[in-house]
């Protein structure tokens, strides 16, 4: 079957590991149905899937304070516990969350690598399947289920990488992305 899109897919086992709890609305079961999805034969040959590398602290200040990056870190060594009611996390949420701040880092280099020309089956976009989600995550203050502000920090990184004034970023969700607003 030929395909005129490669969609690049980024996603990580490590995400499952991001323990919030059986009955919490953002648990491993929403990655889980994502994937089963994505394994559908249609898709057959029109995926590139990859593995995410981890964001390093420089990267995450592109957006976030070192105190945040610091906080987050020394809570999930210690074990974890909540940021807030809404936000809990355990010693594997930090790789996963480094992770899925590096999803969208892994996801421009990829797509940047690729030699400019005439359509081919290598991909042109991306789909980002993470967790911790990111969109609620301030400069400070990780809250609303988010760590790190992940499509902020791909968005900084991008202006940077390639002198961008501006990015457009398209939330999509049932309500406000406080964190990548700000």
């Amino acid at each position: 079957m030929v395909h005129a899109v490669t969609v690049l897919v980024v996603t990580s086992d490590r995400f499952a590991a991001h323990d919030t709890g059986r009955w919490h609305p953002e648990r491993a079961a929403r990655l889980t149905a994502t994937a089963a999805a994505l394994r559908d034969p249609e898709f057959e040959g029109a995926l590139r899937v990859i593995e995410p590398r981890p964001a390093t602290d420089a990267e995450l200040m592109l957006v976030h304070s070192a105190e945040h990056v610091g906080r987050i870190r020394v809570l999930a060594n210690s074990g974890g516990g909540s940021i807030d009611a809404d936000t809990p996390l355990v010693a594997a949420s930090l790789p996963a969350a480094l992770a899925a701040a590096g999803s969208g880092l892994s996801a421009i280099e990829t797509l940047s690598a690729q030699p400019a020309g005439p359509p081919s089956p290598e991909p042109d976009t991306a789909f980002c399947v993470v967790r911790p989600p990111g969109h609620h995550a301030t400069a400070t203050t990780a809250m609303g289920f988010c760590l790190f502000n992940n499509v902020a920090i791909a968005a900084r990184y991008i202006q940077k990488k390639h002198k961008l004034a501006k990015v457009l970023i398209v939330d999509w969700d049932v309500h406000h992305g406080n964190g990548t607003q700000a």
